[in-house]
């Protein structure tokens, strides 16, 4: 059995006395680290004791070391009745004592001690009550910067260096915090208060008695764009953004996404960067919509979408094997499929506000799914020869809405063939736009100017001598 306890902030007199009793009936004692002040009072107790402080200096990372205590301890602990002592409480910032509770060979008992937490508390008047998040400096991930922080284990200026770079990511670096050191412990207490966060690590009396405590930040990122967006359509804000609907925005929408695509086409980070936010904020806007209706809001958003994508990636979060990327995608079309309720039909949920040449790309997709399919793309190429002759027999006559009837068909059949050959025809549509910008360019430079005014025949000829010289 391992008896584990807490040895407490540092002071001595907030051992509680079930801990002492642990510590002085006479079972082996090992210690995390003898690098703590209560350390000095076991040995007034004559407390033998254990330490691992030499595997810290010989090991390549703190991970190693934890597993070296851990499995030095599940193999004493086997054999007898021992204490495990760890500073401030067992619970509180200790991955070893983690790592015992995770197994089942051996049985673990706590002792609870006070945590540095408890000191720091008292020292700065914060009530944990109206929200503080602990964090490891060694493991500081996900923050919410809108409440208090407090970064335990800074243990030296390389520590607060490392931990500064990382909390930078969601606080401004200026932003002012409280480095304090040996709380509550007579005579080791040092406090630094409106520190900017990017001195931390200058302070030269960091040591392994030192935390880090940083007052809420104003909100950053996408909740600092949620209040943004609140402020702009609360009374007394933007009058335009206050008169929009969904149905106001969606032009807005179908443009940010366009300049999107233009900017990855582009291949510019900058304009990328510049765009998704425009994109974002679409989204922000429409959430920000339909919560001041309470029918669903940006969290809502975000969970429906990881939901789905869980659902729908069986192979990474479920049971089934990893498949081939196309393998995958067929998968994904399968699970879609069985998401739609039930009675809709094989071309249900393919939106018709796409470009109409992506949209008849997806309806052709779905409707070969369920077999309505050429056996190969010679079928759809005898379509394509189908149609123009149907088109050309329109043009004959003088009814412009069955030529616009036979250009339409034409266009799908387009469409599906360059589906089967596995091109998309939206991108071809717009490489073909593109060779035409080059070339009337061309044209316009070989003739020194505007083309406005000059002949047919000549035109003809200076495009014939633009292709040639752009491709």
């Amino acid at each position: 059995m391992i008896t584990v306890v807490g040895l407490g902030p540092g002071n001595p007199d907030d051992l509680t006395v079930q801990a002492r009793a642990a510590l002085t009936e006479r079972r082996p004692v090992y210690l995390r680290t003898a690098v703590h002040p209560t350390v000095a009072a076991l040995r007034e107790w004559r407390v033998e004791f254990e330490a691992f402080d030499e595997l810290y200096r010989d090991a390549s990372d703190f991970e190693a070391v934890y597993r070296a205590i851990v499995d030095r301890l599940l193999a004493e602990g086997a054999r007898q009745d021992i204490v495990y002592a760890v500073p401030g409480h067992p619970l509180v910032g200790e991955s070893t004592v983690r790592a015992l509770l995770a197994q089942d060979r051996v049985e673990i008992a706590i002792v609870p001690g006070l945590s540095g937490l408890e000191a720091i508390y008292a020292r700065l008047g914060l009530d944990p009550a109206r929200g503080v998040q602990v964090v490891d400096a060694h493991q500081i991930g996900d923050l919410l910067p809108d409440r208090h922080t407090i970064v335990l284990q800074v243990w030296s200026r390389q520590v607060a260096s490392e931990a500064k770079l990382a909390l930078m990511t969601w606080y401004p670096d200026e932003h002012p915090v409280t480095v304090i050191r040996g709380a509550g412990i007579p005579g080791e207490e040092q406090i630094e208060r409106d520190l900017p966060l990017y001195a931390i690590d200058r302070l030269p009396w960091i040591d392994h008695l030192t935390s880090v405590v940083l007052p809420p930040a104003p909100p950053r990122g996408v909740r600092r764009l949620e209040a943004i967006m609140h402020r702009l359509r609360a009374p007394g804000g933007c009058p335009w953004d206050a008169e929009q609907t969904h149905a106001s925005l969606r032009r807005y929408c179908l443009e940010e996404a366009y300049e999107v695509v233009d900017a990855i086409d582009r291949q510019d980070d900058d304009a990328l960067e510049e765009e998704l936010g425009d994109l974002l904020l679409q989204v922000v806007f429409h959430a920000e919509l339909a919560s001041e209706e309470e029918r669903f809001t940006l969290h809502d958003i975000a969970e429906r979408i990881c939901d789905k994508l869980v659902a729908r990636h069986p192979h990474v979060f479920g049971d089934e094997e990893r498949s081939t990327a196309e393998d995958h995608l067929r998968r994904w079309e399968d699970l879609k499929a069985a998401e739609k309720p039930a009675g809709q039909g094989a071309l249900a949920g393919v939106p018709l506000a796409l470009p109409a040449l992506t949209a008849s790309e997806k309806l052709q997709a779905r409707a070969a799914r369920v077999g309505f399919e050429w056996p190969d793309w010679r079928g759809a190429a005898e379509k394509v020869t189908e149609e123009f002759a149907e088109l050309a027999e329109a043009l004959a006559g003088e009814d412009l809405a069955a030529i616009s009837h036979e250009i339409g068909d034409a266009l799908t059949a387009l469409a599906n063939l360059a589906r089967m050959r596995g091109i998309d025809p939206e991108q071809a549509l717009k490489d073909a736009n593109a060779r035409f910008i080059r070339r009337f360019a061309a044209m316009e430079e070989i003739a020194g100017g505007s083309v406005a005014g000059v002949p047919l025949d000549k035109l003809l000829a200076l495009w014939s001598a633009a292709k040639r010289r752009t491709g």
